[in-house]
């Protein structure tokens, strides 16, 4: 089968996606005050958490869509995750075991070898869990047939997204790995039978940038009428969770837009977005990011001040550039060489290659179109 360029397209929604969790990252863990009276700086911070979930979404949906067509677990992959993961979270631990020793003990430092045991981070916990089901679930999306698959995602739909907007109803409890199946088969059925999807690329998008907007007008919303009573004041997130009908709406329809799109394989776009996960174990450890948003850059304290505009900018490039130099450095200079030696020594049968890239979203852009 021919295969042709890359297309740098799900390379820059990767990018984009990093962008919304570290804006993210900057509302959630910046220790503001969301109790103080609407004004429209507080309102700002606020619209800046408001697009964490929706690049959590986009992370699996990428993955589900490339993983969909995979047969195999690539253990190498598997293995260059695992010590990118343990990598970060031993070097973070042992800088303030020796540094901050009260924040960080011997017991504690240990556990950084065991992230997932430990769950140092939950998102990767998840998301791992997913891929050592992916073969299954590739079985379950041949099995069923076109409408029995639609049905299935329905079902799960209306339970999951639809349910839950309305308050006086149960909703059944979901579980993020539930949730992260979830998007894996929405995104299996986009590659199967994406051509069912006949309006361009430019209507999805409107259609992704109207359900944002409509979440940033409930925060809004819930701000005025937390004005006047003290029931919705702390209401504003109620269309944050990634199951939210707004954020799942925005999360497919953006998808879908750049699923239509062709960039060309561009150098640059690949290798920043091959950062990705370095900058999420980075800037999301837990014992740095209190360091980056409170220490370090002081978020709460600029909550009153017009220079919060700014500070935001400076403080989410810095993060993601900072992010993105020290991910880079780390893949050159120790992953590759590392690799290569690996790879003299696992058996060929081992490695699985192709466009089904188990970790087409954390660990670099391998993937490549088929005809």
């Amino acid at each position: 089968m021919q295969q042709k360029a890359r297309n740098s397209a799900f390379e820059l929604l990767r990018i984009i996606s990093m962008v919304l969790i570290v804006m993210h990252h900057y509302s959630e863990h910046g220790e503001f005050d969301f109790m103080l009276p609407f004004n429209m700086k507080l309102y700002y911070v606020q619209c800046l958490r408001m697009g964490g979930k929706l690049g959590v979404n986009l992370f699996v949906l990428i993955s589900g869509y490339f993983l969909c067509k995979s047969e195999k677990i690539n253990l190498l992959k598997i293995f260059k995750l695992e010590i990118c993961v343990i990598f970060y979270s031993v070097l973070i631990g042992l800088l303030f075991f020796c540094f901050q020793p009260d924040k960080e003990s011997l017991r504690e430092l240990l556990q950084e070898f065991t992230p997932i045991r430990s769950q140092r981070y939950g998102f990767y916990t998840t998301y791992f869990a997913m891929i050592l089901f992916s073969p299954f679930l590739n079985k379950l999306v041949y099995y069923f047939k076109k409408d029995e698959l639609k049905r299935l995602l329905l079902l799960i739909l209306i339970i999951w997204v639809v349910i839950p907007v309305i308050p006086t109803f149960y909703a059944i409890r979901m579980s993020e790995l539930g949730w992260f199946f979830f998007l894996y088969l929405s995104a299996a059925y986009i590659r199967l039978y994406g051509n069912d999807l006949c309006m361009c690329a430019k209507k999805y998008f409107l259609i992704s940038i109207g359900c944002y907007a409509l979440v940033l007008l409930s925060v809004l919303m819930f701000d005025f009428l937390g004005a006047r009573n003290m029931i919705f004041q702390k209401k504003f997130t109620y269309f944050l969770p990634m199951n939210s009908i707004l954020i799942f709406s925005a999360s497919i329809m953006l998808f879908i837009v750049f699923t239509k799109l062709n960039i060309n394989n561009n150098k640059f776009i690949n290798i920043i977005s091959s950062a990705t996960f370095g900058i999420y174990l980075i800037h999301e450890n837990h014992l740095l990011r209190h360091f980056i948003w409170v220490d370090l850059f002081r978020n709460s304290q600029f909550i009153n001040s017009n220079f919060i505009y700014l500070h935001s900018i400076i403080a989410i490039s810095s993060v993601y550039i900072a992010g993105t130099l020290i991910e880079l450095i780390r893949k050159y200079v120790l992953e590759r060489p590392l690799f290569i030696i690996i790879k003299k020594i696992i058996p060929d049968s081992l490695l699985v290659s192709g466009e089904n890239d188990y970790f087409v979203f954390f660990a670099g852009p391998e993937h490549k179109e088929q005809n």
